[in-house]
């Protein structure tokens, strides 16, 4: 008999100082930057909305999220993407969120194997931190970061 193996696909996401993990079944499509619409009045993280297949996605920087001091930046328009993922959150009022990568993620077969758990404490957009291959990597807690995306697009 065959033994089964626990792998997920997943993409390896980078940021400018750190990478995060998200599974490949939560995305909706990767694509190259594109100028976004900025809303006055939000908060620095939010980076405003993407028009992406006929409506309009929010856009956000997890690090800006995650670090209140961070300040966004791209290391090369040209290499940077758009991760456009499925909502989940049981209240949403949109259907896609999207965060920005800085380079183009990369698709991996994870093995549970492959994650080491760490006692490093997760901040509040994560639900945890985990060694994968030695680098520190962020999974993040899509229902928080979804409340926030929310709380400022959709307010007013």
């Amino acid at each position: 008999m065959e033994e089964l193996v626990d792998e997920l696909p997943t993409f390896v996401v980078p940021l400018q100082k750190s990478s995060i993990l998200i599974p490949n079944a939560s995305v909706a499509e990767i694509i190259p930057y594109e100028p976004l619409q900025r809303v006055q009045g939000t908060p620095d993280w939010f980076l405003g909305f993407l028009g992406w297949r006929g409506i309009q996605v929010p856009v956000a920087s997890f690090e800006m999220l995650t670090i209140e001091k961070a300040s966004f930046s791209l290391v090369s328009v040209s290499s940077a993407s758009l991760v456009v993922l499925h909502a989940i959150g049981q209240n949403s009022e949109f259907e896609y969120t999207a965060i920005v990568a800085q380079a183009l993620p990369e698709l991996v077969q994870l093995l549970s194997a492959q994650l080491i758990t760490t006692t490093e404490p997760a901040a509040r957009t994560e639900l945890t931190k985990a060694l994968y291959f030695g680098q520190l990597m962020s999974i993040p807690d899509f229902d928080y970061i979804e409340s926030k995306i929310q709380g400022v697009a959709f307010s007013g």
